[in-house]
């Protein structure tokens, strides 16, 4: 199994969908966003009010559905999960803490810590043993016996994260985890987070504090549903990523807030900022550098000057060419750049999907794209359709080698129109849509079958 244990690609949550466009667009939560978390990473979501972050929090935590793309956890599609299924894989790996503690207050801080594992049908002293263990942890073990009324804020904070740790879950998340405390309580719970993390504990954290931000080792800023800015702690101190942190927040919130400049001039005193600060930039890049070749992304490839569809640019990642030059946004929210002269040789394939519309169902195929290159392989499944032609040509002009066993070159080349390409691929490619070969998604709501 992959180190990896959230992958989500692509994915949109739209609230109230306006399925039949009476008001003429949808409204998203959401927007094309990808999404990585590997074991042992601490990970923090900011954002102003409204900006998607709770929502793609509970998205990737299975609380919610998304509308679009896919969330993998553990190598689990949990769109494919029944709800049965999707409540015994939460006890198993996620643990939950909420800004309110969300204890029982009819049950005492021991059974409500103990309350989880009461699932698992063990014996009561194996029972006994992992609740004062871990109340001992968090300094609590002189509370057991009372009641949540009974206990400051700060202690059943720190009790719901016992309850949220007794089953040793792989993933803990944590929804503004103390936006009811003081500030020596919230301190207090963090510095105990980020112990557990030390330990093996991988965390996903929302919140809006800054200070708080400060002890994860990544920060991920949303702004009207996509992710904005992504910065690394790395090796400095928390000092250092507090003051990048408010750097970030203040850039990407107050000066799109308050600013009546032209977006252009925005962008540009943007780039202006991420040139001042190309040392740390280089950093991540070279820290980072192996994740270019951790997965498979999808991705609709642009060449600029040419035309492109807008409606498939909207809702996948870009991969923009420009001459020779590529660069794109990875899975972890990562700035890739390469060169397509370094690019030793590329493999085609194609992956096919089964899209259920009942009378109107249909196989639509993407072709994947794997670019051989000195420092590894970058792997694509293209979402282009009808000008993918053009990216097969400009590989030729760059005499770049191609392995191309399924003659997908031929076929576009024969078939410029999609439906007649798709009829072709069914008819050469059976392989790819046999029982359990093709994916089968669900045409409406876009989820696995």
């Amino acid at each position: 199994m992959s180190n990896i244990l959230i992958e989500a690609s692509n994915i949109s949550k739209i609230y109230d969908p306006d399925i039949y466009l009476k008001r003429g667009k949808n409204f998203y939560a959401l927007n094309n966003v990808n999404f990585q978390l590997e074991e042992g990473d601490f990970t923090c979501v900011m954002g102003p009010s409204g900006s998607g972050k709770s929502t793609l929090l509970n998205c990737l935590s299975t609380l919610d559905k998304i509308s679009l793309g896919s969330v993998k956890i553990m190598d689990t599609d949990i769109s494919t999960l029944n709800k049965d299924q999707l409540c015994q894989f939460r006890y198993e790996y996620l643990g939950y803490i909420f800004q309110n503690h969300n204890l029982v207050p009819y049950l005492s801080i021991f059974d409500n810590i103990a309350a989880p594992i009461l699932l698992a049908n063990q014996d009561t002293l194996t029972i006994k043993a992992k609740v004062i263990d871990l109340a001992k942890t968090l300094n609590i073990e002189k509370l057991l016996d009372k009641f949540p009324s009974e206990c400051s804020g700060g202690e059943c904070q720190r009790a719901a994260i016992a309850r949220a740790l007794i089953n040793d879950p792989k993933i803990i998340f944590c929804d503004e985890p103390t936006g009811n405390l003081d500030s020596k309580n919230s301190h207090l719970v963090l510095k105990l987070l980020s112990q557990l993390n030390k330990q093996g504990t991988t965390i996903l954290l929302v919140t809006h504090d800054a200070m708080i931000a400060s002890y994860a080792k990544k920060m991920m800023y949303l702004y009207d549903g996509g992710i904005q800015s992504v910065i690394y702690r790395h090796q400095g101190s928390q000092m250092d990523f507090f003051k990048k942190i408010n750097d970030i927040t203040t850039q990407d919130s107050i000066l799109k807030q308050f600013s009546e400049e032209p977006l252009e001039e925005i962008q540009e005193k943007k780039e202006v900022e991420e040139e001042k600060t190309q040392e740390d930039i280089e950093t991540i890049k070279i820290i980072n550098k192996e994740r270019a070749f951790i997965s498979r992304q999808d991705v609709y490839m642009i060449i600029d000057g040419q035309p492109y569809d807008k409606e498939i640019a909207k809702r996948n990642t870009l991969f923009h060419i420009n001459d020779t030059h590529v660069h794109y946004t990875n899975q972890r929210n990562d700035k890739v750049e390469f060169d397509l002269t370094t690019i030793q040789e590329v493999h085609f394939n194609l992956k096919a999907q089964f899209v259920n519309f009942g009378l109107f169902s249909q196989y639509i195929f993407h072709p994947t794209v794997d670019m051989v290159s000195p420092q590894g392989t970058y792997l694509f499944k293209v979402k282009n359709k009808d000008d993918f032609i053009n990216i097969i040509q400009l590989f030729h002009q760059l005499h770049i080698l191609i392995d191309d066993p399924r003659h997908i070159e031929e076929a576009y080349k024969k078939y410029p129109k999609d439906y007649e390409r798709t009829k072709f691929f069914q008819r050469t490619h059976k392989d790819l849509i046999q029982y359990d070969k093709a994916e089968n998604i669900n045409g409406i709501t876009g989820n696995k079958i």
